[in-house]
Parts: structure tokens; sequence; C-alpha cells
């Protein structure tokens, strides 16, 4: 099956998006500088990095040195910020107009950047790409998703699963869980804090609004608006009533019973650390982690699984996707075009999503090995299940979004630390959304 064939399944009847809430993504820190010395009549362009690992660096390094040596009036310098603050420093750099010339834009940051002018339309440069007709539906469907304007080309596509520490299921014959209490269960016979094991690498950092909303879709079921996934088919929004109540107190047990007291703070990098270390048995994450892990552990000591389910059996995800945009302040938009549309070849494209561990935009058939068997076959089987596994449209469109993702840290923080009660916690998320919706339509 095709990958234009997922897309088909997933974004038809209302623009279905599966998404890593965030996601999550990859994601060193103290990355290695590149250090490029200016020569006369050399264009330098700058390039600002969100989404980071060792593996990708390596081979973006390699493309660098690659398009320099056919470009030589071209030279690419990389920028590191940090991981945890990076979407916060490029936005920082378009805003105060700073020299830089290319940026990583996500789908959870391109609306922000877009509603402020800080990126270039890129459809002019589009119609006389060839390879743009070439690149899977989600990708074109990503790239244009703003106002149906090109404002950056994904080099990947993610979506989340679930990963799980075989080794230690094996030793306690335990089964993989297909549901979120299962997911619990398992994890409170895994957890065993005298020797600081845990059954799940929680996330209650940065992206911690990802997981949350998450299970309370799940708990909403096939109720869950696939077009507004913030709210269900009836117009309320998924944070009204029982269902959205148990899942949030779930959600909260998830961390008390089966998680490390300290991942209330976690991030991307110690999820993954706990995981390879054997702290955690099991994470759900990107498929950017499945380089990392596999640096780490062998192939008998972990695998992957589909996500787990609601009560009715449902679950939900996004298709998130991350790229290459043209900040607005660049003197060098068509050496920028230039280098990313090299960047964005089917060849060049396809060794930097291997190496970053995340799905090419190009069609490429889910059937090939990469897909069928090892930790990508659970794609293709919740691809191939769209009546358990549901796509929904990540609600970026909104204005409030980014201000949602930072309740859902802080107030999940609260909640966790039972500061917040459940009825608290969802009263505000359900006026939020009430809120959002009267001013988009007003």
């Amino acid at each position: 099956m095709k990958l234009y064939l997922l897309s088909r399944a997933l974004y038809p009847l209302s623009l279905m998006l599966m998404m890593s809430m965030i996601s999550g993504c990859t994601h060193a820190s103290n990355q290695p500088q590149v250090s490029v010395q200016p020569v006369a009549d050399k264009v330098i362009l700058k390039v600002a990095q969100s989404l980071m690992s060792p593996k990708r660096t390596l081979e973006l390094q390699r493309l660098i040195e690659q398009f320099e040596k056919e470009h030589p009036t071209i030279g690419i310098q990389l920028l590191f910020p940090p991981y945890e603050t990076a979407d916060d420093t490029i936005l920082s750099m378009l805003d105060k107009r700073e020299e830089v010339d290319i940026v990583e834009v996500r789908d959870i940051t391109a609306h922000d950047y877009a509603s402020r002018d800080f990126l270039v339309n890129l459809d002019n440069y589009v119609e006389e790409w060839n390879d743009f007709t070439l690149l899977s539906d989600n990708a074109r469907l990503m790239a244009r998703d703003i106002g149906n304007i090109t404002y950056y080309i994904p080099y990947g596509l993610y979506q989340v699963q679930l990963y799980y520490r075989k080794d230690l299921f094996d030793a306690k014959a335990l089964q993989v869980p297909e549901t979120w209490a299962g997911l619990f269960f398992v994890g409170k016979q895994l957890t065993r804090p005298e020797i600081g094991q845990y059954g799940y690498a929680f996330r209650g950092g940065r992206g911690a609004a990802s997981t949350l909303t998450s299970i309370i879709q799940d708990y909403n079921g096939s109720n869950v608006s696939v077009a507004e996934s913030m709210f269900n088919v009836d117009g309320t929004t998924i944070f009204k009533g029982e269902h959205a109540r148990e899942a949030l107190e779930l959600y909260r047990k998830i961390y008390v019973e089966t998680s490390h007291p300290s991942s209330i703070d976690w991030g991307f990098n110690e999820q993954v650390e706990a995981f390879v270390s054997g702290k955690a048995g099991m994470l759900i994450q990107d498929s950017d982690v499945i380089p990392l892990i596999k640096d780490k552990l062998k192939d008998s000591q972990w695998a992957t699984a589909p996500l787990p389910a609601g009560p009715e059996g449902v679950s939900h995800y996004i298709v998130g996707a991350a790229g290459w945009g043209i900040a607005k302040q660049s003197e060098h938009p068509e050496e920028a075009w230039t280098f990313i549309s090299y960047l964005s070849t089917l060849d060049n494209n396809r060794s930097f999503a291997d190496a970053a561990g995340v799905i090419s935009i190009y069609n490429k058939p889910l059937s090939e090995e990469k897909f069928s068997i090892g930790p990508y076959a659970p794609y293709t089987l919740m691809a191939n299940d769209p009546l358990h596994f549901q796509g929904v449209k990540r609600p970026s469109h909104y204005a409030g979004y980014s201000e949602y993702l930072n309740m859902g840290t802080v107030l999940g923080r609260k909640y966790l630390q039972e500061s917040l009660s459940t009825d608290g916690l969802l009263d505000q998320f359900d006026a939020f959304w009430m809120e959002q919706r009267k001013q988009l339509s007003d």
C-alpha cells in the first residue's frame, strides 16, 4: 500500500492529519557547531534548526558538503539552538529580524510564523519545481495547510506509536497493552521504585499536552470530530462529560503509580533515556526515536506496537510534519530555495529521512520491508484499520493553539500535583476551546 493511499485514508473527508502530540520530536542538545569561513563572492546561508539528533546531524552535514561542492558560491552555516527552547529561539529570530535565511518549520509552528508574515510564500518556486508533484498527498497537504499557500517544504512526516521493552515484558510474561487501561495495568506490574524501574516514560514537561489530549480523545471514542479534534460531533468539547473525567483521572494514575516522580519535568530526551536505560518499560513517541533506540539496545530488547485505545477500542492519531522555510528577512531567498530544493530531491530526502527516523515525503510502498516488519510495522497496521485507528486534524488553525500547548504543561502539572481538581482542569479547557471556536466564527 503506497503512502499516498495512507494519505487518502487519513485526509479525505475532513483533512485528517495525524499527529505526534508531541508530540514530540528529536532532539539532542550539545550539537557540534558548523564553522563556515567566509570567502569573497560567496553567499553564506544561516539555517536555524529545531529538531536534532546525532545521526540526523551527520547526514545533514554530509548533504551540506555535497551541496557546497556542487554550488561553490553558496555556503551553509547550521545553527543549533537548545532543543527545549529551539522553537522559541527561532520565533525570536524571526520577530527581531535577526540574520537568518532558512528556518525549520513544524506543523505546530507554521501557522504562528505565517500569520505574523515571517515566512516567504514559496508558491512561485514550487510552480517551477517538478518534484513537488511527486510528493505524497500528506506531504503536499501539510506544505499547503495554511490558506492553501506553500510556506515550507516538509522533509518528513511524524506519527507516534507505542515502544516497549520486550526483555522486561518477557521476564514477567506480560502482554502488550491494547488500551490505556491495559497500559496502566502493565505499567503497575513493571514498576519497582526500589530498583529505579517504572512502567511508563511519562512526559510532564514541554509537550505534555500531547498525551493528555490523546487519552481524552480516545475516551470520547468515535464521537470526536476528525476535522475539529478538540470537539465532538455534537459541538461540545472533548473536555465535557464523564468520558473526559475518566480519561483525565487515568492520566494522573499513570503518572502517580507507573512513572518516575521526576517525569513531571521530562521532555523528549529524558523520556528516551529512561526507556533505553531500562528505567521505563514503555514509551509513546514518534518514529524519529528508532535510530536512537537502535544505537542503544539490541533488537531482542525492544519492540513496537499500535497506540493504546479507549474503552470503545478507538485510538486517535495525527500525522505531524517538519521542514524548511525561508525567513522573510533573508537577503538571499533564491540561494535559500536552491538549498531547500536540493535537500528535497527524492534521493536526498530519503537518505535524510532514514537518518532522522521519519517517514519520507515521497510516495513509497508501505508494504516494503521497512514498513511491513520491524519497528515501523505498527504504522501499516494502524493505517489498515481505520475503524479502530482514526486520524484527526491538529487544531493549529486556532489562534490560541500554542497557548493550549502551554496550558497542557502548566495546568497539567498542577493537576498531577493535586493542586488543581479534575473538574477544575476540564472546566478551564472546555471554556478555553469554546472561546476559541467563538473567536474563529466571529
